[in-house]
């Protein structure tokens, strides 16, 4: 597992935008959150402050990329984090699911940003003994700025997530199951054993739970 952080820089209409992953408490100090994150029409986002992201940088087991404006204003991120407590996806055994979730500032959105994050944070060894998985909401869309329909923008997100090995799954976990434009998708590392993917199989309809 590659522990040492990487970086990338982007060309956007708007000038360059430094892509680091595996950033921490500690580094988010001297940065500043653009304005951008967080603005959606009908709905506010978990990560909306500095506090915040800088919160989840010191979790264990995390790992955040972040596209920096003028090498300190946030424009964008992406996380890689274990399930949170109390979800379905924190019963399997062993351990290996790790959500994958991001976002990009408002203003910044038409400038392809979260597919360069994404491989950042895909591209490395430790995920071949993982599965990783996105849940899409599609009450968190921004459809009023993006001017797409549900179906238009879950199929941008399925384009977008199919290059880096992500597939659809069915599951009847009741949040994803509230609407049916909503997504889940999965990319089940090259390492995982035939037992484990039964397992993560049986999970996404809740059996085999504690």
């Amino acid at each position: 597992m590659s522990i040492t952080p990487r970086q990338r820089i982007i060309d956007t209409p708007r000038g360059e935008v430094l892509l680091r992953d595996r950033v921490s408490a500690e580094e988010m100090a001297s940065l500043e959150l653009d304005p951008g994150i967080g603005v959606f029409s009908a709905y506010r986002s978990i990560l909306t402050s500095k506090a915040s992201l800088t919160s989840v940088a010191a979790q264990p087991q995390v790992n955040l990329c972040l596209a920096l404006a003028e090498d300190k204003r946030i424009v964008g991120y992406c996380v890689l984090r274990p399930p949170q407590e109390g979800e379905r996806w924190t019963r399997l055994r062993p351990p290996v699911l790790f959500e994958l979730f991001g976002e990009t500032a408002r203003g910044w959105r038409d400038h392809k940003l979260m597919r360069p994050m994404l491989e950042m944070l895909v591209d490395d060894q430790a995920n071949d003994e993982r599965i990783l998985y996105i849940v899409g909401y599609s009450w968190t869309w921004d459809l009023d700025h993006t001017k797409k329909s549900l179906q238009e923008y879950r199929d941008t997100l399925i384009h977008l997530l199919g290059p880096l090995g992500f597939k659809q799954y069915p599951t009847n976990e009741p949040n994803i199951s509230l609407r049916p434009e909503n997504l889940f998708m999965a990319r089940v590392g090259q390492a995982i054993t035939k037992e484990t993917v039964k397992a993560f199989h049986n999970l996404l309809f809740g059996m085999g739970e504690d």
